[in-house]
């Protein structure tokens, strides 16, 4: 779970890929969405996602991307609730940011594509680290799309969650083996302003 929040933190750095246009762009939230996996017991797969996804990218490729630890969802209340108050703490950490610059170039013409590993700054449970993303990311007349062409994998211990927060999720069903490390994956849709 851990794993997790790192996870969702990623997935909000590979939004701005979505800068390279000409023009200021911000987030559609209703359209985006950052994707994980839990993974328990070895070979039980739990999907989540997280949304609510706000932010921009403007001409020059800077970006900023927010979403809210809370908006974490499994598709079961009760695992979502755990999720937020025993591993994540999110009511002391309520949001997840990313921030960088993108290379604006080569973005300049309708339906281009561009594949590109984005460096971004991630900050998680009070602590930033550096990660890097890879995406694919394609301009239309007005909107900007990206999405990762190949999963993250990240493990919350980077961001300082302690392991007893893994622990406490564990203990609520059985102290079954939770993995520390979680494959992400991001979808984002920018419009312009």
């Amino acid at each position: 779970m851990k794993s997790i929040s790192s996870a969702i933190i990623l997935a909000v750095s590979l939004s701005p890929s979505l800068t390279f246009a000409s023009s200021d762009y911000t987030v559609v939230s209703d359209a985006s969405s950052i994707s994980f996996a839990t993974i328990k017991k070895t070979y039980v797969v739990e999907p989540a996602n997280l949304s609510g996804l706000e932010g921009s990218v403007d001409a020059s490729g800077k970006f900023s991307i927010t979403a809210p630890i809370s908006s974490v969802s499994t598709g079961i209340p009760i695992r979502n609730q755990r999720l937020n108050d025993l591993f994540f703490d999110s009511k002391k950490f309520p949001s997840l940011k990313v921030e960088g610059h993108v290379d604006m170039a080569g973005l300049d013409k309708n339906g281009t594509m561009l594949q590109q590993s984005i460096p971004a700054k991630v900050t998680l449970f009070g602590n930033t680290k550096d990660i890097t993303l890879d995406m694919n990311i394609i301009k239309t007349d007005d909107s900007i799309f990206a999405f990762t062409y190949k999963p993250v994998i990240i493990s919350g211990a980077i961001f300082g969650i302690p392991e007893e927060n893994l622990e406490k999720v564990s203990a609520t069903v059985g102290n079954i083996d939770i993995s520390s490390t979680v494959p992400v994956s991001v979808s984002l849709v920018f419009k312009e302003k």
